[in-house]
């Protein structure tokens, strides 16, 4: 299962960074985006926050207390070694055993990598949105994401990191799915 998830997470942080290049992003720092909390430059100042945080739990190190919070580089130069750590960590097998610390809270290993890739896949869609690009993702990763996110909806709800759930079309696709349930619609 740990080797599923790690090839998942390496997809859905490949997918965002895919979606964060200069051509895409450029001049579209202040754009909103479906997470009403962020522009275009703090959703990716929060994936920043995502690819390093995650990276350090795969890790089994806790976040150091200088850990980049801002973008002082661009997302097109900021997420590319950041996604290539994330993706080596998580390939290692010790970072699916034991417990490890994601931000404040202390999940399961295989907890953390599978909320990575919720993280990754509902903002990465955020920011393809944002800045006018299709977004896809794959089938098993969205299905990887929509676990996760119906564990921690409730908690997450009340804290304000998911809207209210919307309600999904009959024929709405599994993507559409976890977007609705994390609050999201999509076009």
């Amino acid at each position: 299962m740990s080797a599923e998830i790690a090839d998942q997470l390496a997809r859905a942080a490949r997918n965002l960074q895919a979606h964060a290049q200069q051509s895409a992003l450029a001049g579209k720092r202040e754009l909103p985006t479906p997470c009403a909390d962020f522009d275009v430059h703090r959703l990716s100042e929060h994936l920043l926050g995502i690819l390093v945080m995650s990276g350090y739990a795969a890790e089994k190190e806790p976040l150091p207390a200088d850990a980049p919070k801002a973008l002082t580089e661009p997302p097109w130069v900021a997420f590319p070694p950041l996604v290539d750590r994330l993706v080596a960590a998580w390939a290692e097998p010790r970072a699916w055993e034991g417990q490890t610390t994601f931000g404040t809270d202390t999940f399961p290993a295989p907890f953390a990598g599978m909320i990575t890739v919720m993280e990754l896949t509902v903002h990465g869609w955020d920011l393809a949105t944002a800045t006018g690009q299709p977004f896809t993702a794959d089938d098993d990763v969205v299905a990887t994401a929509t676990t996760v996110a119906g564990q921690i909806t409730e908690g997450t709800r009340a804290g304000g990191a998911f809207g209210p759930e919307v309600e999904a079309a009959p024929d709405a696709t599994p993507l559409e799915r976890l977007l609705a349930l994390t609050g999201r619609k999509a076009a």
